[in-house]
């Protein structure tokens, strides 16, 4: 079975910023339904995921529709999408996407990942189609604006600034973390 580096990655605060918004409307570009996407980070993503064999798994509340069965449908629809991100430019992340968190009604996000790290490990089976393909987590980083994760994961947790987004140090940060 494969083995992958796993980062959790939320979209806003992350992908986004509030500097990148702001400048977006001060040039009087039109917003998008879910606030304004850096293009700049996604390709800097996308790099660090080429670069380093690292795969994404998404945690962002963007993947939270009705049920877990309709978020495999939307993120990983054929293999080569995610849903509506296409209209958000995320497109490009989409080689990388080997899964989405399932969702919780209580919305705690370290829970979440915790269920989906217990799914790769082997417990509950029934759920293993939220994942791209079957993989073991070889080490992981959650890389989230918010800091509501569980204790255990406090040392795999690299928390960005909404502000800013995501920053060259938090890069630094998820590679020793990832231990690449």
């Amino acid at each position: 079975m494969k083995e992958y580096n796993i980062i959790f990655l939320d979209i806003d605060g992350v992908m986004n910023s509030v500097q990148y918004d702001c400048w977006r409307q001060n040039k009087k570009l039109n917003r998008l339904r879910y606030g304004s996407i850096d293009p700049r980070e996604c390709y800097r993503m996308a790099k660090f995921c080429e670069d380093n064999n690292v795969k994404l798994v998404i945690s962002s509340s963007w993947r939270n529709g009705n049920s877990w069965e309709q978020n495999n449908e939307d993120f990983i629809r054929d293999g080569n999408g995610l849903g509506e991100f296409h209209l958000h430019g995320l497109e490009i992340l989409a080689p990388y996407v080997v899964g989405v968190t399932p969702y919780s009604k209580s919305r705690h996000r370290g829970q979440e990942i915790q269920y989906f790290i217990d799914i790769t490990n082997g417990k509950y089976p029934e759920y293993r189609k939220i994942m791209k393909e079957d993989f073991t987590i070889l080490n992981y980083c959650i890389v989230d604006d918010d800091n509501d994760m569980l204790d255990i994961q406090k040392k795999n947790f690299v928390q960005t600034n909404p502000w800013t987004g995501i920053t060259r140090k938090n890069y630094h940060k998820i590679k020793e973390i990832l231990k690449l």
